[in-house]
Order: C-alpha cells, then structure tokens, then sequence
C-alpha cells in the first residue's frame, strides 16, 4: 500500500516539477523508476477496496499511463502525467490524475490528500491573470480548505465540537457554492449538518423567523457557529464577476444577483455608468422579489464607486456589509438567543469562485459572543493581520458602508 510519507513526496515532486524528486535514483543511464508507484495490487487491504467497482477503475487508471505495461511508472510515462494535469481545465480531473499516479485510493478516500494535492499541484495549472485580480482585491484570500482548518482550530480551542454546534450559513443558493471540497461542503462535513439561512446573494432571506427555527435547533447549551458571504468570480483573464463554469463554453456572471442589483440601479441612473462587457443580457422578470430586496439595500452604498480599484470588487463588498448588517439583526434582535445557546460564533467575508486551483475566501470578521459578556474579536488569531482594502475600495467612507473594521 502506498505510505503518505512517498504520496506527499511524490505530490510535492510533481508539483515543482522536479521528475525525479522523492523518486529512488538510477544512474544516468537507466530509467528514474519511482518504487512506490506500482500497480494496484489484487492483495491490499479489503478495507481500503470498498467495491470491485472501484478497484477496476483504480487499474483503469493506472493502467492509462503505465503505458509499456510494466507495472511501474516511468519517467517518459510520468511526463505524460504532468502534461496531462498541466492540461486539464477541470479541477477534479486534475485530482484524479494525481489519484492514478500516486495512490487513487488515498485521494479517492482521503480528503486531506485532495486538499494537499490541490494547494501543491495548483501552482502547474493556475490562471495568472486570475491570480494577480485575486491577490490585488481580495489580498488575503484562503483556499477553503485553509479557511475550514483556520476557523475550526480556534472554535475548538473554545469547547465547539460538531456535538454540540449546529452551523448555519448565509450564502448565496448558486450551486457554485456548494462543489465537493469547497467551503460550505467542507464545513457540513466537519460539524454534522447544517442549516440553510441564505438565498440570492447570500442575504439571510430566511428571516428572523428562519434564524429562530435555526436557534431552537441547536443541541441542548449547545454553540452555534454562522457562516456568511456573498460571492464573486473570477475568469481565467482575471475579470471579476465572471466565472466559467463547468461544462459550459462561456463565461457567465458570479454573483449573478449582486450585479444584476448592481445594473438595474445603472438603468435607473442611480450609479455612475460602468461598462459591463462581459455580463449577460437583461432578463426581465414579473416576480423577483429577492433581486428587487438587493436592489433597494444595494443603492445606497454606491457612492464613491468610481474612486475604486474595481468597480465589481467594490459592490461585492458592499454586499458583504449588507449580509453583515442582516445576521447581525437576526442575533441582536432575538431576544431567546441565549436560552437556547451557550454561545454564538460569526464568521464573514467573501466566497471567491475559480475555474481552476480551487475556491477560495477572503475573511473580514471573526466574532464569538456569550451572555451578558462582550464580543470578542478572533479574526487575528484566526487569520493574521487584516488587509488593507482601502485601495480596493477607494475611501474609508466606503469601507464603513461595507461595515469593514
């Protein structure tokens, strides 16, 4: 069976592209063999082989690129690899050829692997343009499997376990939001369930009423733990609010609701005029009325748009304050909160969207709150010093709309 410590080398290697790193070495003129890559044998564990099924593919897979039928992955086969996850523009097939090459069954069974192959292979098959939108508007943004152990690390420490916590997220409802390994999934997977608190946008269109059902859910003196977030995407050309989605040739917009807000207050000249060139035509509808509630919230914090770096980075933000604004009236205004929960952990900030390399977050806040006691603010414990957003967004008036620090 193939050890994690030759999987993780084997990850890193590739990663770096260094063929032979973590590999046993021949001289020159032989092949560089990798020992540990050898074909999936009939005889491991039954526990690891959960169905004949399963095992066929793991040979299937194998057996792709072992192309001289040796049993072992050889140099010139193992650049056939590299060049295929180099090539592929889909993030799970990218997984699944590591999985063939280096213990399908850990990556297939082992989320951990997954997360550790995505954040040390994405660096062969990232967008840059992407990348550089990302590191200049949301500069300290995670990979949700980060974000996931960043958060869940410092609730612990507090006596959260998922016995006693119930999650609760406020995201927007696009499917984009909800992929295997990203966040919101991650975070289910981690602390048992979780209760939907979200529609368009990620405003809590669930209510005062849905918060209450959520609170009187919670274990007996059981935590709660809110997650909340707008979204936004970015393009292989490093376009915010544009996302190519899988199995679709085109590019489409991400938050589809914040930006249509964001236009229909263009039509009505309540914003300065901004082309939108890569945005998808209007679509009128008679009935709408969670794009018409983000419309009337949006309005009003607009002002100074211009002066930002970017004018789609901007409203998400603005957005994010909108969602801050609405979970903080849903706890604040519930008057039973701590009768039924012995404590209460808010986490915001921004969900961004990526055709490949994975989701990531950009954290903005980070509270927990018990009776009768002040908030405390975890975010630096959490996630280190806060980012400087002033250049994004163009003022500080413009961040206080956005309730940023």
């Amino acid at each position: 069976m193939t050890s994690r410590t030759a999987l993780v080398a084997a990850i890193v290697a590739a990663s770096s592209m260094q063929i032979c790193s973590g590999f046993t070495q021949t001289p020159p003129s032989t092949t560089c063999k990798p020992k540990f890559l050898a074909a999936p044998s009939s005889t491991r564990p039954a526990t690891l082989l959960h169905s004949t099924k399963f095992d066929q593919e793991v040979n299937d897979m194998f057996n792709m690129y072992d192309a001289d039928g040796n049993g072992q992955i050889d140099k010139e086969e193992f650049r056939a690899v590299v060049k295929k996850m180099k090539s592929s523009s889909r993030r799970r097939e990218v997984i699944s050829v590591a999985a063939a090459t280096f213990g399908s069954l850990f990556v297939a069974y082992g989320s951990n692997t997954f997360q550790f192959a995505q954040k040390n292979l994405r660096q062969g098959y990232i967008e840059e343009a992407a990348e550089a939108a990302q590191k200049e508007l949301f500069p300290t943004a995670m990979l949700s499997a980060d974000m996931d152990k960043a958060v869940s690390k410092i609730l612990f420490q507090r006596g959260f376990t998922p016995e006693n916590t119930l999650l609760g997220h406020s995201v927007c409802s696009d499917e984009v939001n909800n992929r295997k390994e990203q966040l919101i999934p991650l975070m289910t997977n981690r602390w048992g369930e979780g209760f939907t608190l979200g529609g368009l946008g990620g405003l809590p269109f669930a209510g005062k009423s849905g918060f209450g059902a959520y609170l009187h859910h919670v274990p007996d003196s059981g935590k709660l733990l809110v997650i909340f977030s707008p979204h936004v995407g970015i393009d292989e050309i490093g376009r915010v609010g544009s996302l190519q989605r899988d199995g679709q040739a085109k590019t489409s917009t991400a938050c589809g609701a914040a930006i249509g807000a964001y236009k229909e207050l263009q039509k009505t000249k309540k914003t300065a005029s901004d082309p939108l060139l890569v945005f998808e035509a209007d679509n009128p509808r008679e009935f709408d009325p969670q794009l018409k509630q983000i419309v009337n919230l949006l309005a009003p914090r607009l002002k100074g748009i211009e002066n930002s770096s970017d004018s789609i980075a901007f409203v998400t933000y603005q957005m994010y304050g909108v969602v801050r604004e609405l979970i903080t009236a849903c706890i604040t205004e519930t008057p039973d909160l701590f009768d039924f929960a012995s404590e209460v952990a808010v986490v915001g900030g921004i969900m961004i969207n990526r055709r490949k390399g994975g989701d990531f977050f950009q954290p903005l806040s980070f509270e927990t709150s018990k009776k009768g006691e002040k908030p405390i603010d975890l975010f630096e414990e959490a996630f280190g010093t806060r980012p400087n957003l002033l250049p994004v967004l163009g003022s500080q008036e413009a961040m206080t709309r956005a309730s940023l620090y």
